[in-house]
């Protein structure tokens, strides 16, 4: 039966104390104004039984998850030892002077099992961002996509090939997910990085990257904001590939859409977002992609550039400064790249060989979705894309503040499940912080949303 000591807490002789005591502008006194449970409690009234003893109130550990990423508390054990004596906490909990702190075992039965079910986190994160847009502090023109590295609780040295795991009978949570999710996802889980073929022993989801000093294990925070407000919209975790990130991206453009109606006017990322695909599928969603593109086409080596070809859409070739057409000569399908060659005769002829190749026949590539590639190249030489470039730093900013303010340089729960979760709170808080500005406050309540 659920709980519902929250309902009782703040009334009492020792209440009004705190509530008193609690100076008026207090910064958990904006949040809490900003908070109203009804939805997660509909969400998670039919994970508890109608009848037997009253549980644990999920209000109230859903609100020390909160105080926790806050006040970037990581450890379950040291947030209830401060909720004992710190009597703005139990304030913001609704818990009165008396009443007991909950074992700090109680988040992970919970966690795991009712949260996770119910996806309370994803929408108490999703509120957060219908807030946002009710309050005006989403502009709906420039969107950010980036991506930041977070270490896992994982140890680098602890690292095995995925055949010596142990099976799902000995294997902990986090290995049995994974298992599971290898199993019924065999192609994007099977490659474990190129060069480097091993897991963790204790997290095998996470993904092996060099990008500290130090090899770790880890994921990658993804976020979308909107500029130059720098709210939130939208979160994912994955594995910390710069593959993975690239579809996380799409994936966020599109549930923004198709969650919140959110459809940018310009999508503005850093450059390894600029494939041919990322640029078609943003300006699919009706944004201008301000990405700079993936382009090897300067690399010429002191011959002619590929600008120096003139394309022909209508006969699909190129002709060259010579005047002879570069036929097209095939298609490769996983990479989307179509080949166009000369013939060797009419290169052999040509007076300026020297400064077009050195092969047989001169050869260019040609992407299939090359018109986004040509829209991005445009947008690059305005002034627009520039202004997109300083915006985007907001990104920037709110991974500094999640990992230096808010305790999320590593990660406290394992699995690709434990990330998402870590990173949809600290989201819903960063969230909830730009609303619980002095400026932004007197709202109304997240209710109905």
């Amino acid at each position: 039966m659920m709980g519902t000591s929250c309902d009782r807490g703040r009334s009492g002789p020792g209440s009004r104390t705190i509530e008193a005591m609690l100076p008026r502008d207090h910064l958990l006194r904006r949040v809490d104004r900003l908070l109203e449970m009804g939805k997660l409690r509909a969400a998670l009234s039919s994970h508890y039984s109608a009848r037997g003893r009253p549980s644990v109130d999920p209000e109230l550990l859903i609100r020390m998850a909160l105080i926790g990423r806050i006040y970037a508390i990581t450890s379950e054990r040291r947030l209830c030892e401060e909720l004992r004596y710190n009597l703005a906490y139990r304030w913001f909990c609704r818990l009165a002077p008396g009443a007991a702190v909950p074992h700090h075992s109680t988040f992970s039965k919970n966690r795991h099992g009712r949260f996770r079910d119910a996806g309370v986190f994803r929408l108490l994160f999703e509120n957060t961002v219908r807030r946002c847009l009710a309050k005006g502090l989403v502009s709906g023109k420039d969107a950010a996509i980036d991506a930041s590295f977070i270490a896992a609780d994982a140890s680098w040295q602890r690292k095995v090939l995925p055949a010596n795991l142990p099976d799902a009978s000995r294997a902990s949570r986090p290995v049995r997910e994974w298992l599971a999710d290898r199993t019924r996802v065999p192609e994007p889980l099977t490659g474990t990085g190129k060069g480097f073929p091993s897991v963790s022993r204790t997290d095998p989801a996470a993904a092996w990257s060099a990008r500290t000093v130090r090899g770790r294990f880890g994921y990658a925070l993804n976020v979308m904001i909107d500029t130059p407000g720098g709210a939130a919209l939208e979160v994912e975790a994955t594995p910390a590939r710069f593959a993975e990130e690239v579809a996380a991206g799409r994936d966020m453009l599109a549930r923004a859409a198709d969650r919140f109606g959110y459809r940018p006017k310009r999508v503005a990322a850093d450059k390894a977002y600029g494939s041919a695909a990322f640029l078609a599928f943003v300006r699919d969603q009706g944004a201008l992609p301000h990405i700079p593109v993936i382009d090897r086409s300067e690399q010429t080596r002191g011959k002619f550039p590929r600008e120096a070809f003139t394309y022909d859409r209508g006969r699909d070739c190129f002709t060259c400064p010579a005047g002879k057409a570069l036929a097209h000569r095939g298609f490769h399908q996983p990479t989307g790249v179509h080949r166009y060659r000369a013939r060797p005769d009419d290169c052999r002829a040509c007076s300026l060989r020297q400064q077009c190749t050195s092969a047989r026949g001169r050869a260019l590539c040609r992407m299939e979705n090359e018109d986004a590639r040509d829209l991005a190249r445009a947008q690059m030489r305005t002034g627009l894309f520039k202004r997109s470039m300083r915006l985007r730093r907001g990104v920037e900013r709110l991974f500094a503040d999640a990992k230096v303010k808010h305790g999320m340089g590593r990660l406290h729960l394992r699995g690709i499940r434990g990330a998402e979760e870590e990173f949809l709170i600290g989201a819903a808080v960063l969230n909830l912080l730009l609303l619980a500005r002095p400026d932004h406050a007197g709202s109304r309540s997240l209710a109905g949303k």
